[in-house]
């Protein structure tokens, strides 16, 4: 954004915050609340790269059921967060005031996006945290009023509110159904705010002005009739939310049932209400009365504490509600209610109405005393008796006029005043006596520390001694470079061998200093102290000058100024030795004789001290340290411009960019040592063992909360932000941070804010960050690639990082084919295990159970850490999946499996970005289809209303059609089709059928979806509609058993693993439709059999059915349905014997040919017959004769 572009620093701001709370495991709560109040103040920011990324915080969460999985709580700890942060910058974005080319240009788009994911949010609400739900409602209500006041009414020509503005009715319509039976006391209370708002806005304002809010959202100003609004509708919507809102009041009944908080937030709703419109004030009174009557006379439906916080809360608002301006033409209905309901606050507030009633008839008085006597003194003898008539009844009608009218005024703003100013003396009082407290404890201090500076006199005295040999030794005057031009190289030489005498000699008493320093334990000089000795003791406070707080020339300020001013100032001098040393070679052009060598090391090592001063408390002296490297380093661009030296070089040892590096280098270590020690203890700080707990008999403690995590110590980052020049390759330094997971956090924190903000270590930091972007620790890995990913698309580095990322997952897929061998020899020395009583074959197969579970873990395992960084990427740049589609192909059957349930959750994340995913799963390789047939479920899945979109049922057709694709993909998309598509697609799904478990899976599958319906989406085959189409011409890839079986699966089908998704009445029904069609398909006999045997149903209606086929005349349609007919009269004996009468002997004798179990079946019937009733048998009885 332009505006977010011209102020860059609260951009920046914003970024660092944003990065602090969200790279931490679990995120950090009050980052974000940090966060969010920080874009309020600049609410430039919310638009833009901000506002994605809220976005995508929010929508990733979405559907994700809670569940007794760690990892899936584990997900659920790192996304909730994030994904409430996300719903306040939404929420701050569409309803703060919008800056208006934002207003014409952006907002619009925003705005929408914002409303597709309430919905989207609300649609899945049973599958979706709790906080992230309630936080989308309460968005959605704070946008309802700003949609209507500040976007139609302002600009009504807009065409992107009509959309708008029926997704939001249908949303809050949906909202306000749900409130009358939801049973969730946190969503409650957002519902209850939803109706509030519904009834304010939507009913006609008052007809003055005086109340709060009037004109923000005024239906007056929206034209009647509007293109798409209904103002009576409106109307009634506000009428039944005010009902809903008083009706929320709980019964006696159910009261203990409800929270307190709950029901003061209704009596506030319902107050807050009558004071925007004042209308409603009678009915909404009435019901509150009659209320409290109830509750108050109940003894068993309040305590006694939680009936006296409702009874308070509600005089107290209606109180407020009483002094409000505009409600004086209801003042006597509030009255009289806060005279039937009583309490203290009442009574106080009409005692001092009564004391300023009574103090302005006094002022009154007073002050027409006052207008009489500068009148008797301005006209002594012109007033007459008349005029001081006059003039008195002029003073009583005006206090009159104040006094009289109504029983009760309203409140003054002079009774405020006069409050306030009661308030403020008692404060004063306060803060007077607390200055008083405060002088004397500084004096009584002062005396202390006197009374301690006398006894430390005497110690004093040496160290001034000390002091003055120090400032002697490395202060002696100022130093300037002698001109080496005119002289000699002897001369030259004997001068810099001078300086270095000079420089060791001075250095021999600075670490004489020291030593003396650590002996007597200064605080500026003596080793770190704990936090618990960090506060100066009175001694220390009392000592003289050489301990007191001293501000020197160089900037520092410490109690040991002069040490720290010495080291300083002997740098200083190795410095200028160093240019003097390189003037001279400039001036004779060529370097000296080798005889300095010796002197350059010991130059080196006499500063060795100062070095491990610093080294052994680098956080205290920091500064000194910082200040100590810019000295060298000035030395070394003085000496060397181009740094042409370089490690390995002649001359390189004893240079000035070797000294620098040297104690770079070793400062940087000590710097990361007391860092990473810093950050174990302030974690072990945070558990407390208890010595007692594991012993026997010990009582069990409560469970305390857990403590926060420690904040990331920036030493390290400061340092590398401080230094004036480090070498890239020393950030390789920080990899023991990441080997151990309770400093990793330290580690990839500040690679990611030191590559930020320090470009010459990008590249070796980002190096760093995607080695240990497949680390086994969880927290270390989501951390590395969570830096990496930010910087993955506006970097010139894109092409490492993706090259790294594939080569990573190639990884992970070959050591997840290795385990797959691995778990094979021992899944097959198991099974070669000899086993003979049933508990060894028991312990055998339990065995194998859990070692097949223990190589899917392991599995799943080597992939995720491999292969999340590639996943993450392709949140980014989805042609990157295409590298997941290659690595699927060569994979093994179990890899398989694993990278289809890794792939999932970034399949969810980017169902919303349907144009940018499927062109790239359009094109995968030859072996992925079972790949690209569960990314397009994935999909489907996650469409709107449950069901796949157009859109992505269109480009399955394409991809079928283009690429000669099976059957399964159009599977995938079955709750996206149309009926007439259902019906085309039906025989080429159930061809697919090969006896395989997987594609009876796919068919089951199909059928559930294309008979399941959404929110809003009705299904495309009814079950009893899909049954006869099985019945239908399915054309000619479909066999009779294809066909059967393909019915055995419906009967089968299951949308829970047990409970059928089909029951009997729909076989019933579909049977007797099949059995009114011309011709009637032989399959249905199947059918029944089928149902008898998966339903365990009476043998009735499967006998009814072959009755209805004997009227009929079977065997007059054809051999097939004979077969069938034959088959299901064996079945179902013997309640088929007696159907064999209808038959005629022809059709008889081929059905008893087809079935010969019939033939003994029926001959036995018939001799159990009379004689008389045996004709239509004589053929078979004398055929078993014979």
């Amino acid at each position: 954004m332009d505006s977010a572009e011209a102020k860059p620093e609260p951009n920046a701001r914003a970024r660092e915050l944003y990065s602090q709370a969200v790279h931490e495991v679990p995120p950090n709560r009050s980052m974000l609340d940090k966060l969010a109040d920080y874009l309020r103040v600049n609410p430039h920011l919310l638009y833009g790269s901000m506002f994605t990324d809220a976005y995508d915080a929010a929508n990733t969460i979405v559907g994700m059921q809670e569940s007794n999985d760690i990892h899936i709580r584990e997900a659920l700890d790192v996304l909730t967060p994030p994904a409430v942060w996300g719903w306040a910058v939404m929420e701050d974005a569409v309803c703060l005031s919008t800056p208006a080319h934002i207003l014409q240009t952006t907002y619009p788009s925003l705005a929408q996006q914002f409303l597709d994911l309430v919905s989207r949010t609300l649609d899945n609400m049973s599958t979706t945290p709790g906080p992230v739900v309630r936080r989308a409602v309460q968005a959605l209500t704070r946008f309802w009023p700003v949609l209507i006041g500040g976007c139609i009414v302002e600009d009504p020509g807009n065409s992107a509110w009509r959309k708008m503005y029926e997704t939001t009715l249908s949303l809050s319509r949906d909202l306000m159904n749900l409130s009358e039976t939801l049973e969730d006391p946190a969503m409650q209370v957002h519902l209850v705010k939803l109706l509030e708002v519904e009834a304010v806005m939507f009913s006609p304002p008052p007809p003055t002005g005086d109340a709060p809010g009037h004109g923000i959202v005024n239906l007056n100003r929206i034209p009647d009739p509007h293109p798409y609004m209904n103002r009576a509708e409106l109307g009634r919507r506000s009428d039944v939310a005010r009902k809903q809102l008083i009706n929320l009041l709980p019964e006696s009944d159910n009261l203990r049932m409800c929270n307190v908080s709950f029901i003061t937030g209704i009596i506030n709703s319902l107050v807050y209400l009558m004071s925007m419109r004042p209308q409603f004030c009678s009915q909404i009174l009435d019901r509150l009365t009659d209320w409290f009557g109830v509750i108050n006379s109940s003894e068993q439906a309040l305590s006694h504490s939680q009936l006296e916080i409702v009874s308070k809360s509600l005089r107290i608002m209606l109180l407020h509600l009483y002094t409000l301006k505009h409600m004086a033409p209801y003042s006597e209905l509030l009255g009289n209610t806060l005279d039937s309901l009583g309490g203290s606050d009442w009574e106080a507030w009409q005692e001092r109405q009564r004391h300023e009633r009574r103090r302005m008839r006094a002022r009154e008085e007073e002050m027409a005393r006052r207008a009489q006597r500068q009148q008797q003194q301005q006209y002594p003898a012109g007033l007459s008796e008349g005029g001081v008539a006059r003039d008195e009844a002029m003073r009583r009608d005006r206090s009159a006029s104040v006094h009289a009218g109504q029983k009760r005024v309203v409140n003054l703003v002079e009774d405020e005043d006069e409050e306030y100013q009661a308030r403020m003396l008692e404060e004063n009082a306060k803060r007077v006596r607390l200055d008083e407290a405060g002088e004397a404890t500084a004096g009584g201090m002062q005396a202390d520390v006197r009374g301690v500076s006398a006894q430390t006199q005497q110690v004093s005295e040496k160290d001034k001694a000390m002091e003055a040999e120090v400032r002697a030794a490395v202060n002696s005057g100022p130093f300037k470079l002698q001109p080496t031009a005119k002289l000699s190289d002897d001369e030259r030489e004997q001068l810099i061998v001078d300086a270095m005498k000079r420089i060791v000699s001075s250095s021999k008493t600075v670490e004489k200093f020291i030593t003396y320093s650590r002996l007597q334990g200064f605080n500026g000089m003596s080793i770190q102290q704990s936090p618990a000795d960090a506060a100066p003791s009175r001694a220390q406070i009392g000592s003289t000058e050489m301990g007191a707080r001293s501000s020197l020339p160089n900037g520092l300020s410490t109690n040991a100024g002069v040490l720290e001013d010495s080291v300083l100032l002997l740098v200083r001098m190795i410095s200028n030795c160093y240019v003097m040393y390189s003037n001279s070679v400039f001036s004779s052009g060529k370097p000296e004789g080798s005889g300095l060598t010796s002197k350059w090391s010991e130059l080196h090592r006499c500063i060795d001290s100062v070095l491990e001063t610093i080294k052994e408390s680098p956080r205290t002296r920091y500064s000194l340290a910082i200040m100590v490297l810019y000295e060298l380093w000035m030395a070394v661009i003085s000496t060397d411009p181009c740094l042409e030296q370089q490690p390995g070089s002649p001359n390189f040892e004893y240079s000035a960019q070797a000294l620098y590096l040297r104690w770079c280098e070793q400062i940087f270590d000590a710097i990361i040592k007391c860092s990473v020690e810093t950050t174990i203890a302030q974690i072990q700080a945070q558990v407390v063992p208890d010595m007692n707990a594991n012993a026997p008999g010990a009582p069990v403690p409560p469970q305390a909360p857990v403590p926060a995590p420690p904040t990331t110590d920036r030493l390290v980052l400061e340092y590398i932000l401080d230094a004036p020049y480090l070498p890239p390759e020393y950030l390789k330094k920080l990899e023991v941070c990441m080997v151990r997971p309770e400093t990793a956090t330290l580690g990839f924190w500040t690679i990611e804010k030191a590559i930020e903000m320090r470009p010459p270590v990008f590249r070796a930091g980002l190096s760093i960050l995607l080695s240990h972007s497949a680390s086994h620790d969880r927290a270390t890995r989501i951390g590395c690639i969570r830096a990496v990913k930010k910087h993955y698309m506006n970097s010139s580095e894109s092409p490492l990082i993706e090259k790294t990322a594939r080569a990573s997952f190639k990884i992970g897929v070959k050591e997840a084919d290795a385990k797959v061998d691995q778990f094979k020899v021992e899944l097959e020395r198991i099974k070669s295990t000899e086993a003979t009583t049933p508990e060894e074959v028991a312990k055998r197969e339990a065995d194998q159970v859990a070692l097949k579970q223990q190589g899917d873990n392991e599995v799943d395992l080597a992939l995720a850490v491999h292969g999340e960084i590639l996943l993450a990427l392709c949140t980014r740049n989805v042609e990157l999946l295409k590298a997941v589609f290659d690595e699927f192909v060569a994979g093994s059957p179990l890899v398989k499996r694993s990278i289809i349930r890794l792939i999932v959750p970034l399949v969810k994340s980017q169902s919303a970005a349907l144009g940018r995913l499927m062109p790239v799963v359009a094109q995968f390789p030859e072996g992925s289809e079972d790949l690209a047939i569960r990314v397009i479920k994935t999909l489907a899945l996650e469409g709107t209303a449950g069901g796949a979109s157009r859109e992505l049922v269109q480009s399955v057709f394409e991809m079928q059609k283009t690429r000669e694709l099976d059957a399964r993909f159009i599977a995938a998309v079955a709750n996206g089709l149309t009926r007439e598509e259902a019906i085309i697609w039906l025989g080429k799904i159930v061809s697919l059928l090969d006896g395989k478990e997987t594609t009876a899976s796919i068919i089951k599958d199909f059928f559930i979806q294309v008979t399941m319906s959404g929110t809003g989406r009705p299904s495309a085959l009814s079950p009893v509609e899909l049954l006869v189409a099985l019945h239908g011409n399915m054309g000619s890839a479909v066999s009779e058993d294809k066909a059967e079986a393909a019915i055995v699966l419906y009967s089968k089908a299951s949308r829970d693993g047990t409970t059928p998704a089909f029951n009997s009445n729909q076989f019933t029904v579909a049977i007797n439709m099949l059995l009114t069609q011309e011709p009637i398909p032989p399959l249905v006999l199947k059918t029944v059999e089928i149902q008898h045997s998966a339903k365990n149903a009476a043998v009735g209606p499967a006998v009814s059915t072959l009755d209805s086929l004997v009227k009929k005349k079977f065997w007059e349609m054809g051999g097939t349905m004979t077969r069938a007919v034959a088959r299901g009269l064996a079945v179902f004996l013997p309640g088929t014997l007696a159907l064999t009468k209808n038959i005629p002997r022809k059709p008889l004798k081929k059905i008893i040919a087809m079935e010969p179990r019939l033939n003994r079946a029926i001959y036995d019937y018939a001799m159990k017959m009379p004689p008389r009733d045996q004709d239509h048998y004589k053929w078979l009885i004398k055929q078993h004769k014979k």
